[in-house]
């Protein structure tokens, strides 16, 4: 079954950004070991966020934000998972019942996030970056961390053309949202930038 999501998504100062709608997944008739195994997906720690902010501004590293726009249907599922029609959508059956197959993972699977976790980090692998052992959501590679919440990046470089590379390649992986080089605000958080990393 479909369901429909609506959202307000305000900037830290509780200003409004943006209205959101997603068409979703009702699912609470998914089977583990029929429709999905696993639900895991690791997300960042607040601190290692603090951590990456406070270095980059000690060590005046380059940054940028980065959202990766509908990040779950950007992702192929792999198990046979069929739904009825959303409600308002007339198609045409001749009086038979007709499903619909999933052939990209949408909100509100049990596994939507494993499944879009799996992808960003195959993508993020290709793209030489190794994981953090202590913390699975922030990636590296010579001179680049990258820390992920879910769909929300902080790219972190000892220099522009670095930082600048990697916003290629993530552009030509996934559909992405440039935020911009100066940091104020990630996932909802204000973030005032002093000179001695307070």
């Amino acid at each position: 079954m479909f369901i429909w999501s609506f959202k307000r998504k305000c900037h830290a100062n509780e200003s409004l950004s943006k209205h959101k709608a997603r068409l979703c997944c009702h699912g609470g008739q998914h089977q583990w070991g029929v429709n999905f195994y696993e639900t895991y997906a690791p997300v960042v720690t607040w601190v290692s966020v603090r951590t990456m902010m406070v270095m980059s501004t000690l060590y005046n590293l380059n940054t940028r934000s980065i959202d990766i726009i509908l990040a779950n249907p950007q992702t192929k599922i792999k198990a046979n998972i069929y739904l009825f029609p959303p409600a308002g959508i007339a198609i045409n059956t001749g009086g038979q019942d007709l499903v619909l197959k999933l052939k990209k993972n949408l909100y509100g699977l049990k596994n939507a996030g494993r499944t879009w976790w799996e992808h960003l980090a195959s993508g993020l692998e290709r793209m030489g970056l190794k994981q953090c052992e202590a913390n699975q959501y922030v990636w590296k590679k010579d001179g680049l961390v990258i820390i992920v919440y879910v769909d929300n990046c902080l790219i972190f470089g000892n220099s522009k053309d670095n930082v600048d590379k990697v916003v290629e390649k993530l552009r030509k992986r996934f559909d992405i949202a440039d935020e911009g080089t100066t940091v104020e605000e990630y996932l909802g958080v204000k973030i005032d930038h002093n000179k001695d990393g307070s």
